[in-house]
């Protein structure tokens, strides 16, 4: 059936996946306003990001800022799973990139940490890939925030790792409200 109806769209699959995700970063990233700092999901497509990317935006991956006297760690992609999608990463890769952000005051991550209630998906009836190397990092340095997203209906919207406040942001279609950190 999927192959019928790419025939009918005529030319390569792949033309037509890149096209639409081209037009919908070009929605996304002109809408975000400067400075903005990004970090790449597990359906991105991160070569793709360059040619959206305004002058005041910023891609952190495995990387740290300081923001208002606060230090911010940046962890993007997901881990491999069943799903393969496009930025899915290797186990050890992850980890590496957990390790080079060391300590933080706010760990901002696209997947949560392998926390069962942060990882269940109640719309889809899934648990969904965390991270342990992530749980981990969190249980040693404790920042005072880890921010996430991923898991789109979680079971659970925030939960207490020790200090530390694990909140899944990108949950926010029901309310219309995005979570806002006041430094």
């Amino acid at each position: 059936m999927s192959a019928g109806l790419w025939q009918r769209l005529g030319g390569d699959p792949a033309q037509h996946i890149r096209a639409a995700a081209s037009r919908q970063y070009a929605e996304l990233f002109a809408a975000l306003p400067e400075p903005a700092y990004l970090t790449y999901g597990n359906v991105d497509i991160p070569q793709m990001w360059g040619e959206h990317l305004r002058p005041g935006h910023r891609v952190l991956d495995g990387e740290r800022v300081e923001l208002g006297g606060w230090a911010f760690g940046f962890v993007g992609g997901g881990l491999r799973s069943p799903y393969r999608t496009p930025n899915e990463i290797g186990d050890d890769e992850y980890a590496a990139k957990v390790a080079a952000v060391g300590a933080v005051d706010v760990l901002c991550a696209h997947i949560p940490p392998a926390v069962p209630q942060l990882l269940y998906d109640t719309v889809a009836r899934r648990v969904e890939r965390g991270s342990e190397a992530l749980l981990g990092h969190i249980r040693r340095t404790q920042p005072r925030y880890v921010l996430f997203g991923h898991v789109h209906q979680p079971l659970a919207g925030r939960v207490r790792i020790g200090r530390s406040e694990c909140i899944n942001v990108g949950h926010f279609r029901a309310t219309g409200a995005p979570y806002v950190l006041e430094l």
